[in-house]
């Protein structure tokens, strides 16, 4: 910004500070860019296309763009690249993107393959694949499974990856997804397994669930071979919480013990715990700026 035009908006701005603030005057003014908030609407798109092109318009045109974009996708596709390993049962996975997984693929391999110099890797979901099967340009958010045999995961499936994602139920093992099983339509939404056939879910249930920063704020016990609608209310947050929302967690240790908590973000740095129990919840006596892991 050439600072001629920034002084003289700064300069124009604080003239009119005093008189606005003579005036008292409380009222909003209207927000003339609320079209932008539909993220998939026409005007919308055609509005961040223009602004891209003018941008790459620049950028492009610039002397080390395309040294640099070659430098980055070089990195990017190498395959020298560290297989970030997660353990899961007794294997282990990968998330792997290349030029030829532009989407990635999740695979994996035992612990002595892994070890080796030439790990021999299986995949297991292949995202952009599955993409070209749905027509839909998903975007894997990861995998969240039953602890601690971690056989039954759901799938977090974001189109395009907005944060906003559609869940599915996978069998791990047998690398497929499994007929029938848990599916949640797209939306804001968290998990947690409280066991095979049961789900902790928090996502928006109707008018009043979201809060104000558009997070979830109740969270449900949803039964397997039960419609989504007929989830049971376990825990409600407040709507006008300025925090994430609620999220509910599962945890268990080495031996098999299983623990379920509510995540209840009061703001962005305060947040309360609550125990999930049988005969409903209990608030948790912790300082509101711990962490629970």
């Amino acid at each position: 910004m050439h600072w001629g035009l920034a002084g003289s908006a700064l300069a124009l701005m604080m003239g009119a500070m005093p008189a606005a603030i003579g005036q008292g005057s409380t009222a909003e003014q209207p927000d003339k860019y609320t079209w932008l908030e539909d993220i998939h609407g026409e005007k919308a798109m055609a509005w961040v296309k223009a602004e891209n092109a003018r941008t790459a318009a620049v950028i492009e045109k610039q002397k080390p763009f395309a040294e640099l974009e070659e430098e980055a996708l070089k990195v990017l596709d190498s395959p020298d690249k560290l297989a970030y390993p997660q353990f899961r049962g007794r294997m282990v996975y990968n998330t792997w993107r290349d030029k030829d997984h532009v989407r990635g693929i999740v695979r994996r391999t035992t612990l002595e393959s892994y070890l080796s110099d030439d790990p021999k890797w299986e995949t297991v979901i292949d995202y952009d694949a599955l993409g070209k099967q749905d027509k839909q340009s998903w975007v894997g958010h990861g995998l969240q499974c039953l602890q601690p045999e971690e056989k039954l995961c759901l799938v977090s499936l974001s189109a395009g990856g907005e944060d906003a994602a559609t869940l599915r139920e996978f069998d791990l093992p047998e690398g497929k997804f499994v007929e029938k099983g848990f599916v949640s339509p797209r939306g804001k939404q968290r998990t947690a397994w409280l066991d095979k056939d049961t789900l902790l879910i928090a996502r928006e249930w109707g008018a009043g669930t979201m809060s104000v920063a558009g997070y979830p704020t109740e969270v449900k016990r949803w039964k397997r071979g039960t419609p989504l609608d007929s989830a049971v209310e376990v825990f409600r947050g407040d709507a006008k919480d300025e925090g994430a929302g609620v999220d509910p967690i599962a945890l268990t240790d080495g031996q098999g013990h299983s623990v379920a908590l509510i995540q209840n973000s009061k703001t962005f740095f305060e947040t309360e715990y609550y125990l999930v129990l049988a005969s409903g919840t209990k608030k948790l006596g912790l300082p509101l700026k711990a962490n629970v892991r």
